[in-house]
C-alpha cells in the first residue's frame, strides 16, 4: 500500500491531556464501519516515540515489540490502567513483564484475535527498508485499515495533546481534535491513574533541577534524552514507594494546566479547518449534535445514521467529581487549574446553592 495513493481519506488525531473522555470518543469510532480506532499507539510506545530519522523495519519491529521500562514496571506489579486491553493470565502468550506496546491497547482494541494479527503484521514490518518512523507509522496505520476495510484512520493516545506540532510536522495532511474537559474533573481523575502519577513525579522532578516539563525537549514523545531517563529511572521502580507516594490534587491541576496552555497554543497555530474542539460536557449532554459535528470534520463521506444512533445513545450524563471537593480542596485545585479553565472558558467557580 502506498501513500499517496488516494485509497486513504487524510488521517485524524485525537489529541487530549487525558482522563478527559478521550477513549469514550475511540470507543465510538471503533463501531464505525468505515473509520479505523488506532488506540493508545504512541501513549504506549513510550519516550521518543516520534523521534528517529532514518529507521528500518526490524528497529521499528522492535520498538512495537520490545516493552518501554515504565510499561514493565507498572504491569508487573499489577499498576496497569483501565485502557490496557491484553488478557493476562495462564493461557496468555506474554507475561506482564513482555507485553508488546502495540499488544497493550491498540491491537486488542480492534480484535479478539490480537495475536493473529500481530502474527501476520510483524513480518510485513520487519521487511521494509529505511524510513522516517512517521512513514512507517503511517504504513502500518493504513495496512491496518486495509486489513478491516476501512477508509481513514484516527490515531487516539492519552496526554498526547503536547505531541501535536511533532505530529503536524510529520503528518502534514492529517487534522486534530481536541476533546477536553473540567480542568477540575480531569485532574481528579489523574490522581487515581497509575500512569498519570507516574507522569506527576517525572513532572514536579524536572522542574525542581530547574528543567520545563512541558518543553518538546523534555516531553517524554518527542524528546531526545528521555527514554535514557526512563530506562534509569524503572530501573530502581519500587512499586511499595510507589503506592505510597502521596501526590495532593492541585499538583494534576498545575500538570493539566500547563498541558492546555502550551497544547492549545500550538493548535491555534494550525489553519483553523485542521482543527475541530470537543467539549466533554457537551459530548455528554447533547451527543447527537455533537457526533454530528465530529463525522462532518472527519469527512461528510462518513455520515452514517446507524451508527450516529448507536453512539448517541452511549454518553451518560453526571455531575462533575469536583462538586465533592471540601471548599478548601476545590479552591486549592481551581487555583491551579485557573490558567487552563480561562483558555477554554470554564467557569472556575464554586456555583452558589
Amino acid at each position: 500500500m502506498q501513500h499517496g495513493s488516494g485509497r486513504m481519506a487524510p488521517p485524524v488525531f485525537i489529541v487530549s491531556t487525558g482522563r478527559c473522555g478521550s477513549t469514550m470518543l475511540s470507543d465510538m469510532v471503533r463501531l464505525h464501519p468505515n473509520m479505523l480506532s488506532v488506540s493508545e499507539f504512541f501513549a504506549n510506545l513510550g519516550a521518543g516515540a516520534i523521534r528517529g530519522k532514518r529507521l528500518n523495519g526490524e528497529t521499528v519491529f522492535r520498538r512495537m515489540n520490545v516493552p518501554r521500562p515504565a510499561a514493565r514496571a507498572l504491569l508487573k506489579n499489577g499498576l496497569q490502567p483501565e485502557e490496557f486491553l491484553y488478557p493476562l493470565g495462564p493461557n496468555a502468550r506474554y507475561a506482564p513483564e513482555d507485553v508488546p506496546p502495540i499488544m497493550c491497547t491498540t491491537l486488542p482494541h480492534l480484535t479478539d484475535e490480537h495475536e493473529q494479527l500481530w502474527d501476520e503484521l510483524a513480518p510485513v514490518i520487519r521487511a521494509r527498508g529505511r524510513d522516517t518512523a512517521s512513514v512507517h507509522y503511517r504504513f502500518v496505520f493504513e495496512w491496518l485499515a486495509e486489513y478491516f476495510g476501512k477508509k481513514v484512520w484516527l490515531e487516539r493516545s492519552g496526554a498526547s495533546l503536547l505531541l501535536t506540532p511533532a505530529l503536524a510536522r510529520h503528518f502534514p495532511d492529517a487534522r486534530f481534535v481536541h476533546i477536553f474537559r473540567d480542568g477540575r474533573d480531569t485532574a481528579m481523575s489523574m490522581q487515581g491513574h497509575n500512569p498519570f502519577r507516574a507522569l506527576a513525579i517525572s513532572a514536579t522532578t524536572l522542574r525542581k533541577i530547574g528543567l520545563d516539563p512541558f518543553h518538546p525537549a523534555n516531553w517524554a514523545g518527542t524528546s531526545v534524552w528521555m527514554p535514557y531517563f526512563a530506562k534509569f529511572r524503572f530501573r530502581f521502580f519500587s512499586a511499595e514507594q510507589f503506592r505510597k507516594t502521596r501526590i495532593e490534587l492541585p499538583v494534576f491541576g498545575w500538570l493539566w494546566s500547563n498541558m492546555i496552555e502550551r497544547g492549545v497554543r500550538y493548535l491555534n497555530e494550525l489553519p483553523q479547518n485542521r482543527v475541530l474542539s470537543l467539549r466533554f460536557e457537551s459530548v455528554l449532554a447533547t451527543p447527537k449534535e455533537e457526533m454530528t459535528r465530529f463525522i462532518d470534520f472527519v469527512g461528510p463521506e462518513f455520515a452514517d445514521s446507524e451508527w450516529l444512533e448507536k453512539v448517541s445513545a452511549l454518553p451518560r450524563p453526571k455531575p462533575p467529581s469536583w462538586s465533592r471537593l471540601a471548599p478548601d480542596e476545590h479552591a486549592q485545585l481551581a487555583e491551579a487549574c485557573a490558567p487552563g479553565q480561562k483558555i477554554l472558558g470554564y467557569d472556575n467557580r464554586v456555583p452558589s446553592s
